[in-house]
This record gives structure tokens, C-alpha cells and sequence, in this order.
């Protein structure tokens, strides 16, 4: 083991440790940050860059409520300013109704507790997300009274609403930390939200910088709330270029936050709020040309190992990104002893990316398969004439540690633009890759934005694996039309406004951003959910299973993770547009075949009834004239008898029921129909399993219901049971 000491940023290396590993080799991923305008004045900040708050990127918003005693209808002549907890529930409505969240926000300042106390728990009973105090030592704020009122004004609010979600708009220079009293504030509170407003913090570094007083904010914040953990929702600057503002963001997801506010709605810029909707959680980083390491790292070369001083992960360099290796076996297998590793200062290995710059060939040891790094992905090079096809038959393939390959992503970034070796073109982009058609449309893309003017050239079938559908959560339009589509269960799921679209986002089952294809490349993808689908549509409570084409109502949450458990309905609830699923028929299907999670007890659906099939035999009969359909779905049930059994049946016949049309059955009470499946089952033999090849219930698939092979016997109470029915039966 060698050691550098070294001192350069925050990295110092001075203690010693033994071979270790532990790397994890998944990449990290998250999701976008969601972006929440404040309102100061209704008059000052509508209309700003566009008065329809559905077009813009925000999920929630700030308005400003009171300031010490005065509702803002004292400052804002606005008819929708707040003029107490009436008016502010009007508005919470008007903006949910948008697919808005309404947080509030307030100025404390003065001497006169009781009534501020009062307003602020008010406010909090109106419906508001959150209630958050703006911070400010200044005259015109709390100035000379900010620590009184942390003591007697907002610790008596957290005392009252104890559940509330408190947060605490503050300024983060720490100058002024002493006198808001900014710590006795946070230590009730649940967000904190510093103000970084680098435009106007001039010549005071590091808050004249975006990513430094977002990150110095970040840093400082972890002794101002003590052992507390707060959530951290940095305040940006709106009046900024688009790319300062997305340093600030890039900033801001580093420090860990899911979301941020800006200041102020009225006054945010064109190019920020343009930022805000490209902006997206790239799944991991790529390598700059000239990467950190280069200058810190005590061996900056490709192939050199390194961990931090009291981590227990090691990690080979190539190609400016780090290669995790996860035991002594993967150590050994590229060729590397013991003890052949460099110390690096602990958070040094955080500024290496995890993908290496394009171009490189790499191959995990003890593996004959090569790839190329291309657009932050991995992609297959088949043979060696393709690597020389390529012009790369004289570049060095760097050997990685075994399982390090899955960290690099299999589809290029959102824009990218493939053709295989002679084949056609291809826009990457949602996870899926779109044939480009013609020169217009590539350069209508290109035009726009939504497509890369470079061209990357791979092996032929190197695309071969990249999806044709989108990855769920998607949300997608064709360049010339203006209809937006989600993608869920694989399926496209047209938006019907924008005010739909906010709603899909906030609930988390829509991206914001909208990747653009081309013309008449959503006409192929599937317009039905698949088999196995759980969804719900958008402000419904109902939540169906599909199956066999149709949709079954899912009422029971044990029984829906029963159907997870065995792998036929999907672990993840995908919610769609309202009316996405009306076109779809309500099963089971006449004819159906129906189990449960882990039984091999049979039912048919005829006439709206469930019927227990009898044994194999009756199986292949019902199956080979039509009147059951393959292959046997998998339900939540319960599929039961009707309560009451043979002796029920036999008190109900003949009392003008209609009778099954599969001749000779008793009539079935139409009221004894489990949840989702319309009537109620005839009362039919029970079987249990047996072996018995050939028949049709042996040959049919039986998806995540065990196997496909299950056969049935009668048993001796069937026997006395069939004999208390008589003869003939219902099929």
C-alpha cells in the first residue's frame, strides 16, 4: 500500500489502512427536483413570463399571507390577495384544482404575540402545506425582536399545531446568523430555506456564486440545526441567466435536495423557467476531458486503485471515471495484489464520475465481450472487424472489475443520435430509441433542441438491446402535434390539458420534461395495457388488475400482494388519465378461466357466474368447444361458494332463476357474487391435484400461478356431494 499526503481543497490524506472493499455497484438515481414559485404579490408577480401557472414547471407554490398582524390585503390591492383564512382557502382550491400545492409564507416582526400566534395557526388550519417564516434581521422584518419572537411567538406556534410543517426562510450569510436568531428558529421548524440570491450578494464570495452559496448554505446548515435533521430547500434566485440558475440546481441535488423554491414568480426570467422544464436527474455522471483527479489524486493514471481514508471501498481509474471493485476475488481476477492501492482524503472519490468519457473500450476481466462508452451507455461490439470498422481496432480495452459494467447505463442520453455501421438513424430519447424518417425530421429535432447534430456510428445490432417503447413515466409528443402523451404499463395514455398533465407530476407518475420525436413514431406503440397492469385512473380510488384484455377490480390489498407475490400483477401502481380506462372492458371475459395466488382450484365465468371446474377431463371438453378461453388468469379473487353449499343450492331451485346456459346446472343466486365479478358460483365439486397427462389444463400456461401442470381428482366428500345433486351436472 502506498500513501501521498496532499492538501488541495478539502482532501488530506495522512492515515493508513489495510486492503478493504465494500463498493457498491449500483449507480445512484433520483428523480427530478421539483420546483416551487413564491408569490409575494398578486399584482406584482402575475403574469410575469406567462399568467397560466399550468404552463410553467411548478408543483407548488408560496403565497404570502400576512406580515406581524396585517393580512397582505393591507399591502396588495389584488382581488385575490389574503384576507384572512376564508379567502386563503379559496385560493388553496383554485391552485389544487390546477394540480397546485399552496404553502404559506409570512413576515414576523413586533411585539404583539397572542394575535400572531393566533394568525399563523389559522393559517396552518386553512389546508396550507406548510407554514414558513421569512427570517430577516432587518428593519421591516423581525430586525431587534428576532430571537424574542423564536422564543415566545414560534415555539408557542410549534406547541400549537405540533404536527405543522414549520420552515424558516433565512438569510445565509452567517453575519447575520447572531442576530435572526437563525438556529433558535430552525430548532422548531422542519424546512429550512436559505436565500440564495447571488445577483444581489455582490462581491461576497462564496454567495455571489450559484453552486457556492447553494453549497456553503448546505454545509453551514449542518451546525446551525444541531443533531436535527431538516429538510433543505434552497431559496434560488428567479431574476438570473438560465445556465447560473442551473448551477445553482446541479448544486442543489448535490446537497441532497428533492426540491427548491425561487424568488419570486413575477420576476423569474424566460431562460429559467426554460431551464426548469429541460431540466432532469441525469442517472449518473459523466467524465469531464480533463477530469478533478488529474490534479489531487496521488496517481492520476488509468489503472491506478484508490480509496478514501475511512471508507471501506477501492475503486480502479479509467478513462476519468472510477470502476468500483467489490471483493478480493474481483482484485484478483484483473491481475492486482493486496496492498496495491493509494489513500485519498475522505469525499474525494464523490468527484469522480461513474462513467468514463466516449470512446472508451472496456471489458470486464475474465470476459471476452467488449463495449464501447458512447453518450454516457455501454454498447455491444460484437466482433473485432467491427472494432476496426469503427476505427478503434488500435485503442487499448480497459479490463474493469468483474459486475463494475452494470454501472454504466445501456441507453444513451435524451438526444442522442446512433446509426449502425450503413443502417439507418435513430433519436435516443425516453429510454426507448425513434427511427428517423427523413433529413426534415432530423433537422426539425435538431432545430428544437430535442436531437444531438453529432452523429455516433456503432456495430451493427449494437442498438439491437435499446427499447422501441418508452420507459414508464415518460411524457412525450410528436414534433408537429400538440397532443402530449404519458407512458404507463408501456402503454400511451393521452393528457387532455395541462392542468391533468400538473397532476400526473405531482403525483409523481409523470415527468416534467416532454421529449419530442418525430412525426408518427408514437403510432406504433400499444394503446391497451398489458397483462399484469395495476392501475388506477387519475381521481378515481379504484384500482384494477388487467388480465386477459380485460379489467378485474382489485379490493383487497392482501390479495393484490398476494397476485405480486407470484409475479402477475406488477409491484408498482401506475396512475393514468382520467377515462384511460374506459374503452376497456370490465372481466372477466365470458369464458374466462380463473385461480387464485397459490391454488389449483379451477373456475369458468359463463352467464356472469362462476363455476368450479370438476377435473381435467371436464377441462379439455370445455376448452375444445369453445366455451373456455386460455390460457388461466390469475386473480385476486376471493373465488368462493356462495354461503349455504349444496343444501342452499338445493332450496333455490325453482324459485324462476335464470339457469346456466351450460346445461343442467342450478340456478345461482345473482347476489352472491364475490367483489369485481358479478354473480355468485355454482356450488360444484371440490378437487384436489393429481397427475394426468394430455389434458388441456396440463398444456395451458399459467402465468405467475405455479405450475402449469395442475390436474384434479375428486375427493370422497365430492363424491357425496355430487351423489346429493344428483346426476348430470352443470357442464
Amino acid at each position: 500500500m502506498r500513501r501521498f499526503a496532499f492538501a488541495l481543497v478539502l482532501i488530506a490524506s495522512i492515515s493508513v489502512g489495510g486492503q478493504q472493499f465494500g463498493a457498491s455497484l449500483l449507480p445512484s438515481t433520483a428523480r427530478a427536483v421539483e420546483f416551487e414559485a413564491v408569490i409575494w404579490q398578486f399584482g406584482e408577480d402575475y403574469p410575469g413570463a406567462d399568467g397560466d401557472d399550468t404552463k410553467l414547471p411548478v408543483q407548488t407554490v408560496y403565497i404570502k399571507t400576512h406580515d406581524a398582524t396585517n393580512w397582505m390585503s393591507t399591502y396588495d390591492g389584488d382581488p385575490k390577495a389574503v384576507r384572512g383564512p376564508a379567502s386563503l382557502r379559496r385560493l388553496i382550491d383554485d391552485y389544487n384544482a390546477e394540480g397546485i400545492e399552496v404553502v404559506a409564507w409570512f413576515v414576523p416582526k413586533g411585539g404583539e404575540i397572542d394575535q400572531q400566534v393566533q394568525m399563523a395557526v389559522d393559517v396552518i388550519d386553512s389546508g396550507v402545506k406548510g407554514l414558513y417564516a421569512d427570517l430577516e434581521p432587518f428593519e421591516g422584518f423581525c430586525h431587534l425582536d428576532c430571537a424574542y419572537l423564536a422564543e415566545h411567538f414560534w415555539q408557542r406556534v410549534r406547541a400549537e399545531r405540533p404536527d405543522a410543517n414549520l420552515g424558516v426562510i433565512y438569510d445565509p450569510r452567517p453575519w447575520t446568523f447572531d442576530d435572526s436568531a437563525t438556529s433558535n428558529w430552525l430548532a422548531v421548524a422542519n424546512v429550512a430555506l436559505p436565500m440564495c440570491y447571488w445577483e444581489d450578494f455582490v462581491d461576497q464570495a462564496p454567495y455571489n456564486d450559484p453552486a457556492g452559496c447553494v453549497s456553503q448554505a448546505r454545509t453551514d446548515l449542518a451546525w446551525l440545526a444541531g443533531d436535527r435533521s431538516l429538510e433543505y430547500v434552497p431559496m434560488l434566485q428567479g431574476n438570473t441567466t438560465g445556465d447560473r440558475f442551473l448551477a445553482a440546481l446541479d448544486a442543489a441535488r448535490a446537497a441532497g435536495s428533492a426540491r427548491v423554491s425561487i424568488w419570486r414568480r413575477g420576476v423569474v426570467t424566460g431562460a429559467v423557467w426554460e431551464a426548469a422544464w429541460n431540466a432532469y436527474e441525469p442517472a449518473v455522471e459523466m467524465a469531464a476531458s480533463w477530469p478533478s483527479y488529474w490534479q489531487w489524486s496521488p496517481c492520476p493514471w488509468d489503472g491506478c486503485i484508490l480509496r478514501e481514508e475511512s471508507s471501506a471501498a477501492l475503486y480502479v481509474l479509467y478513462s476519468g471515471a472510477k470502476f468500483p471493485i467489490a471483493s478480493p476475488e474481483a482484485l484478483a481476477a484483473m491481475g492486482r495484489s493486496p496492498g496495491d492501492h493509494w489513500i485519498v482524503g475522505d469525499g474525494a472519490m464523490s468527484m469522480v464520475a461513474d462513467v468514463p468519457w466516449d470512446g472508451t473500450l472496456v471489458r470486464e476481466a475474465g470476459s471476452e465481450a467488449v463495449f464501447v462508452v458512447y453518450a454516457g451507455a455501454k454498447l455491444p461490439i460484437p466482433t473485432f472487424d467491427g472494432l476496426y470498422a469503427m476505427g478503434l481496432g488500435a485503442q487499448t480495452i480497459h479490463s474493469i472489475p468483474p459486475g463494475s459494467l452494470g454501472r454504466i447505463p445501456s441507453v444513451p442520453r435524451d438526444g442522442a443520435r446512433f446509426a449502425e455501421m450503413g443502417g439507418a438513424e435513430w433519436q435516443i430519447t425516453a429510454g426507448a430509441r425513434f427511427h428517423l424518417p427523413s433529413t426534415e425530421a432530423r433537422d426539425g429535432l435538431i432545430g428544437i433542441g430535442a436531437l444531438e447534430s453529432g452523429l455516433y456510428v456503432v456495430a451493427d445490432g449494437a442498438l439491437a438491446a435499446i427499447p422501441l417503447v418508452p420507459s414508464d413515466r415518460s411524457h412525450i409528443r410528436e414534433l408537429s402535434s400538440p397532443t402530449e402523451y404519458q407512458i404507463a404499463a408501456g402503454t400511451k395514455f393521452a393528457l387532455a390539458d395541462a392542468v391533468e398533465r400538473n397532476k400526473l407530476v405531482h403525483a409523481d407518475q409523470l415527468e416534467w420534461r416532454t421529449s419530442i420525436v418525430p412525426d408518427g413514431a408514437l403510432a406504433g406503440l400499444p394503446v391497451s395495457p398489458p397483462d399484469g397492469a395495476w392501475l388506477r385512473e387519475l381521481d378515481s380510488d379504484t384500482e384494477w388488475q388487467i388480465a386477459g384484455g380485460t379489467k378485474i377490480r382489485l379490493t383487497d390489498a392482501g390479495r393484490r400482494q398476494a397476485l405480486s407475490a407470484v409475479g402477475v400483477l406488477r409491484n408498482e401502481l401506475a396512475v393514468v388519465p382520467n377515462g384511460a380506462l374506459a374503452g376497456l372492458p370490465e372481466g372477466p371475459a365470458e369464458g374466462a378461466l380463473l385461480k387464485e395466488p397459490g391454488s389449483n382450484t379451477l373456475f369458468i365465468w359463463q352467464c356472469g357466474s362462476l363455476y368450479r371446474i370438476a377435473d381435467a377431463a371436464q377441462l379439455d371438453r370445455l376448452v375444445a368447444s369453445g366455451k373456455a378461453r386460455l390460457p388461466i388468469l390469475t386473480v385476486a379473487g376471493p373465488l368462493t361458494d356462495p354461503p349455504g353449499g349444496a343444501a342452499a343450492v338445493r332450496r333455490r331451485a325453482g324459485h324462476g332463476l335464470s339457469e346456466a346456459r351450460l346445461g343442467g346446472g342450478q340456478p345461482v343466486r345473482a347476489d352472491r357474487v364475490p367483489a369485481g365479478l358479478g354473480r355468485a358460483p355454482e356450488r360444484t365439486p371440490r378437487f384436489a391435484p393429481t397427475g394426468s397427462a394430455g389434458s388441456a389444463l396440463a398444456r395451458s400456461p399459467s402465468p405467475g400461478g405455479g405450475p402449469s401442470s395442475i390436474l384434479l381428482r375428486r375427493t370422497p366428500q365430492d363424491e357425496r356431494q355430487a351423489r346429493v345433486k344428483g346426476s348430470g351436472g352443470i357442464f
